[in-house]
């Protein structure tokens, strides 16, 4: 299965541990998981802007996503389905990528629970799976 996780599922991960951590854990041996280079920029904007982390531990974290992961392509055209385009974003990377499940904690993408086919849960969702 093709999975792609929101950032703000990543950056939990990294920070809290916690489902989030569990879940992108259990998903790597598991399935195949995607990032693009928007989630990436995202994730690294998060972590110095937002937690002031230094560059170096963002490097870390983020040569931890590009061993682990898959990378995919960015979209280029997004359509304008949900309030924060950076959501748009996210689901147009996951349908250029034939990815089957976003994980998210948005509550916006939550809402839609599926879009061209792509199913979108919670990390607490996985485990249903």
């Amino acid at each position: 299965m093709k999975i792609f996780f929101d950032t703000n599922v990543i950056v939990a991960a990294f920070l809290k541990g916690g489902s989030s951590y569990d879940v992108m854990e259990q998903a790597i041996h598991e399935h195949e998981i995607y990032y693009t280079a928007f989630i990436i920029s995202e994730f690294k904007r998060v972590f110095k802007n937002k937690f002031h982390y230094p560059e170096a531990v963002v490097n870390e974290f983020t040569v931890f996503i590009e061993k682990f992961f898959i990378k995919g392509i960015t979209a280029d055209v997004i359509e304008n389905i949900c309030r924060d385009s950076d959501d748009d974003q996210v689901l147009a990377d996951g349908a250029i990528n034939g990815i089957n499940i976003i994980i998210t904690g948005d509550k916006d993408l939550l809402d839609l629970k599926i879009y061209k086919g792509i199913r979108i849960i919670s990390p607490e969702g996985y485990w249903s799976l």
